[in-house]
């Protein structure tokens, strides 16, 4: 199992299978296991919005609310992933995240009930 991360705000969990070929199997703080393209269209509409209200009526970023309770903790890309290692072993099963708008974030993989298989 890798965790990637960039510009999409959440870790990404990818997992070899059987054959060596690597797949995207959801991201971490996301309860669906994958994303709908309608929910990916409503999210790109949500932020359009806000950027052409913004532009069209003059306000600033501190008066738009953060879209907070889609699951996602970081709200720009992350820059930083580093492993917490507790213990021996090459197994990393915590790690942290910081991102450009200056959050960090620590992850636990063995409460995600899901990945267990994977790990």
């Amino acid at each position: 199992m890798v965790i990637g991360v960039g510009f999409d705000c959440n870790p990404m969990v990818f997992a070899a299978g059987e054959t060596g070929i690597w797949s995207f199997i959801r991201c971490l703080g996301e309860r669906k296991i994958a994303s709908s393209p309608s929910k990916q269209g409503s999210q790109f509409s949500e932020a359009f919005g806000k950027l052409y209200g913004q532009s069209k009526h003059g306000l600033s970023n501190d008066t738009v609310e953060p879209s907070g309770g889609q699951g996602v903790i970081h709200e720009n890309c992350i820059n930083c992933i580093m492993p917490l290692k507790e213990g021996e072993g090459t197994r990393v099963m915590r790690f942290s995240t910081s991102g450009l708008d200056g959050k960090v974030a620590i992850w636990d993989l063995e409460n995600q009930e899901d990945l267990s298989n994977y790990l």
